[in-house]
């Protein structure tokens, strides 16, 4: 992949709210987004192989393989511009805490790291998203 921040700019865009259509309220959007100071992943593989990013892109890139072991998100937009999210397994926050969000994350956690182990050679990148 060439150009990272420009191939992560497009994924996220498919997904950007328009107030104007009714799809995009009710389905995941975001309306901003930007890169967390904290946690860095600092990937050394990313950073060799790389080394002209922007660095808040080289904070924020990693080898799906080379994530911490215990590295963990609330959505994932995959290869294909779709959005899995937590609250596609059940999660609600309102009803924060409950037996039925202890499920919906053990199922989460589950697709997380089916995913995680398919896509164990591709690039990811954190943001944060305001939706």
């Amino acid at each position: 992949m060439s150009d990272i921040k420009t191939a992560l700019t497009n994924a996220l865009e498919t997904h950007r709210l328009d107030d104007d259509d009714l799809n995009s309220i009710k389905n995941h959007h975001w309306d901003y987004w930007y890169f967390p100071e904290s946690p860095n992943l600092t990937d050394n593989d990313i950073k060799n192989q790389y080394s002209e990013l922007d660095q808040e892109i080289l904070r924020n890139a990693s080898f799906v393989k080379n994530l911490p072991t215990d590295y963990s998100t609330s959505g994932i937009i995959d290869l294909t511009s779709n959005w899995i999210d937590l609250q596609d397994f059940g999660w609600k926050m309102i009803n924060e805490p409950s037996s039925e969000n202890e499920k919906a994350l053990q199922k989460w956690t589950n697709e997380q790291k089916k995913i995680f182990d398919e896509n164990s050679e591709n690039i990811c990148v954190q943001v944060i998203v305001h939706n």
